[in-house]
């Protein structure tokens, strides 16, 4: 992948000075990022005629120009009574309504301005579904505050590398995990003055606790949704007045797969506009009131469309207890009416070992929609036979939103088509766009991108050039009409001799064996090709496979090239605290067991 290793700017005549040969035979990929944008320039017209790797998703339906808080004022004012949200458990039901929703907003964000806090400030949001949630990030947003959404499962190492990348100053917090991993890193606290002073953390000093207890050196949530003066009412009014659809709104955690996870930093546009399309998308294909069930409200991808699609649309949001089971679930979809759910990976797994249930049958659910990492084709193929019902997949990242849905069931297989108002092209290394049908690294450029890397400019320099462009260092092609299909990231290509190998290519193939549960494939060194290609393998619970087994089953799907030369199988597969596989310690497990 190209990256922008230099920002030193040339004068205008040396930068037009460039010829279009001198820059392909450029061999260490060192460009500026007015030459990444004169690339596009000199190639000729012809050249991004029918054929090439590039195609912009242009609607007849303009942008919002919204911000979060123009969504909530105009859906509590059009829908008052209507229904904004369902919390549910197995013992009870909370339903909020989009005219109690916002006044809990205006209260909360009046108590947060009471306690001192400054336009700008980062507040930490960490827990898993509940109301609380909600109306911290809109009341944060009407306070004109910058929401930090902390993944629910992160651990001391995380949140300490969270708190100090972003300068959170305060915290809202539920008890549980969380708040255990929150004593194990800032241990003391001042009682008297509800401050924290923790050396570790040093901008951090104020914990509001969602709960009814008191607890030392912390206050209680529902303290500061009253303590809000005339004075602090009219200081959020004031706020509220001057929120721009460009201001920084929150910052989201990436997975953190290669080690710490980035900062992410995005507008009120870049989150409002992407979860907007894709509920104008669900009430498209429903064609009756929407009834969302969604997941996991702190992640990045169920958080946006519950969050924020519902609110942005007016339509209501059913949120399951983070710890509901399957049957749950089930009983949840057809007593809340739901119409699209949205399912995480596993959960989709997990419906799939439920079976076929008379439970679905009688709910008026008519789509399923998951997202995350590209799903194994056997999976949704199985998941459409058994469950009968249309299932989506969309597929995006923390930096740029959602960029593609997919429902075509003769190539569910691939990630889809682009949403509204992006621009995708698929590039080579030199920064050409290769023709369809060629892999090459898939480059994004849309209004939901974010607005950078907090605090890591490097990182951003390598990853948005001059001209807007996200390099996604996802290897992609382009199909004819447009379908996009991801190979896998370009930093785990396996380099064997002069070819290129994508492990999705052995990982889907694996998928099929009814004895593999999850695989990952890796490169490992090689003195003779490089690389070779080795198939790491978790087993389902109770089955047992030699690798030569493993070998002649891949024989009969891949080329010779492509089979690995080793097989390992391990228990399990190091992960991040949000079940990311860790590429570079499973390589080096790997290369343990090979006597590498």
């Amino acid at each position: 992948m190209m990256r922008i290793l230099q920002m030193n700017k040339p004068s205008t005549r040396l930068l037009f000075s460039f010829s279009l040969p001198a820059l392909q035979r450029s061999r260490n990929n060192v460009f500026t990022r007015e030459q990444v944008c004169m690339m596009s320039i000199l190639n000729s017209p012809k050249r991004l005629l029918s054929g090439k790797s590039y195609l912009h998703a242009a609607s007849n339906i303009p942008l919002t120009g919204k911000t979060l808080c123009d969504a909530l004022d105009q859906s509590a004012a059009k829908f008052p009574d209507r229904e904004a949200f369902v919390f549910a458990s197995k013992s009870k039901r909370q339903r909020i309504t989009f005219k109690q929703l916002r006044e809990d907003v205006v209260n909360l964000a009046s108590g947060l301005v009471h306690l001192g806090l400054k336009p700008g400030e980062r507040v930490g949001i960490w827990s898993k579904n509940r109301y609380e949630w909600v109306t911290s990030f809109y009341a944060m947003a009407y306070a004109k505050l910058v929401c930090v959404r902390i993944h629910a499962a992160y651990n001391d190492a995380y949140f300490e590398h969270v708190v100090n990348k972003t300068k959170i100053t305060s915290l809202i917090i539920e008890s549980g995990d969380q708040e255990r991993v929150l004593l194990n890193v800032a241990r003391k606290m001042a009682s008297e003055t509800s401050k924290y002073s923790v050396p570790k953390l040093p901008t951090f000093h104020t914990v509001i606790h969602v709960g009814s207890e008191s607890k030392p050196g912390m206050i209680r949530y529902e303290d500061v949704m009253n303590m809000g003066d005339e004075e602090d009412f009219k200081q959020v009014r004031k706020l509220r007045e001057s929120v721009h659809l460009d201001d920084e709104m929150m910052m989201l955690c990436t997975s953190g797969s290669t080690g710490m996870p980035k900062l992410v930093v995005r507008s009120h546009r870049s989150s409002l506009e992407n979860a907007h399309v894709y509920g104008r998308h669900f009430a498209e294909i429903v064609k009756t009131d929407i009834r969302y069930m969604a997941m996991n409200m702190f992640t990045h991808g169920s958080g946006e469309l519950s969050t924020v699609g519902g609110v942005s649309h007016g339509y209501t949001v059913v949120v399951p207890d983070s710890n509901s089971d399957t049957e749950t679930l089930l009983s949840l979809i057809r007593e809340e009416r739901v119409t699209v759910a949205s399912l995480t990976y596993p959960s989709l797994l997990d419906f799939l070992k439920f079976g076929k249930s008379d439970i679905l049958d009688q709910s008026q659910l008519q789509y399923l929609i998951t997202s995350g990492n590209k799903i194994p084709a056997e999976t949704l193929q199985k998941a459409r036979q058994q469950l009968n019902f249309n299932i989506y997949t969309i597929a995006g990242a923390t930096e740029t939103g959602f960029v593609t849905v997919n429902n075509n069931r003769e190539k569910f297989e691939k990630i889809g088509y682009p949403i509204d108002h992006y621009e995708i092209k698929i590039i080579d290394d030199y920064g050409h766009i290769v023709p369809r049908g060629v892999t090459g690294e898939l480059c994004t450029r849309s209004p939901y991108t974010m607005l950078r890397y907090e605090e890591d400019e490097e990182e951003m320099k390598s990853t948005v050039d001059q001209c807007g462009w996200f390099y996604t260092g996802d290897m992609c092609k382009m199909e004819e009409d447009g379908c996009l299909d991801i190979m896998g990231r370009k930093k785990e290509i396996i380099i064997k001799g002069v070819d290129n190998i994508y492990p999705v290519e052995v990982d889907e193939v694996l998928a099929r064996h009814p004895k593999v549960k999850e695989s990952k494939t890796i490169g490992v060194p090689d003195e003779r090709f490089i690389e070779e290609v080795c198939a790491c393998v978790c087993l389902e619970e109770g089955k047992a496979i030699s690798s030569d087994e493993i070998l002649q089953f891949l024989g009969k799907y891949l080329p010779e090239l492509r089979v690995p030369k080793y097989v390992l199988f391990f228990d399990s597969f190091p992960s991040s605290p949000v079940g990311k596989i860790l590429a570079g310690e499973l390589k080096a497990k790997a290369m343990e067991k090979l006597g590498m």
